[in-house]
């Protein structure tokens, strides 16, 4: 009988110390990351992309040279002063012939009063142009400059010249101040458009635009 007592109670001791409990050292569950921190930390401290970078490649220099536009679009907008210029002259050769002759002289007077103004207009816009970002611009625009405003001096001594001429058909024009005047500053434009387009012809090329001549400017 004793035997079977002490038996029960050692059975009861036995169990009364395990009763379902977890032992302290056993490793506890967590839902979240190791202890390196990935996925977890402050941006910047996995190695990660943070916030903002982008792969995205940087500009091409054509498209986005110097504070005016790319390479391409400002060689564009010199070409298109170079075409307004062309037109611009267009009629005024004939128009000096008229004068010479004193044929049809109000005619001649307005086409060179035309290109004048257009001439003007030319000078005063090519201040405005943007060359920082193709080759050699600020030299290009300075020859275009010199070559416009001698072309604008030989209009305007022309116009002057033509009115007087208009108003007397007898006199010896050969000689007039202005006249020659314009002869002078026309000799001087030939030679800065000449000055002009050997720096700008390559450009053009390069750029897909037409290549010119004096007499196109």
């Amino acid at each position: 009988m004793a035997a079977v007592v002490t038996a029960g109670v050692m059975w009861f001791v036995m169990r009364g110390n395990t009763p379902g409990t977890t032992p302290v050292s056993a490793p506890s569950t967590s839902t979240g990351q190791d202890s390196t921190g990935t996925g977890s930390g402050e941006p910047g401290e996995t190695g990660e992309p943070t916030e903002g970078a982008s792969d995205e490649p940087t500009a091409d220099p054509e498209e986005s040279g110097g504070t005016g536009g790319g390479a391409k679009e400002q060689a564009q907008a010199v070409d298109d002063l170079l075409s307004d210029s062309g037109g611009a002259r267009s009629g005024l050769g004939p128009a000096l012939t008229s004068l010479r002759e004193c044929s049809d002289t109000d005619s001649a007077i307005s086409t060179v009063q035309r290109v004048t103004d257009a001439r003007r207009e030319q000078v005063e816009k090519i201040g405005s142009l943007q060359v920082d970002a193709f080759t050699d611009g600020e030299g290009i625009k300075e020859r275009l400059t010199s070559a416009l405003q001698a072309s604008l001096d030989a209009d305007e001594s022309f116009l002057t010249w033509g009115r007087r001429r208009a108003g007397d058909c007898d006199s010896d024009w050969t000689g007039d101040p202005d006249y020659q005047s314009g002869l002078s500053s026309s000799t001087k434009a030939t030679s800065a458009k000449e000055e002009f387009l050997a720096l700008w012809n390559p450009v053009a090329e390069e750029h897909g635009l037409p290549t010119r001549a004096p007499h196109e400017i």
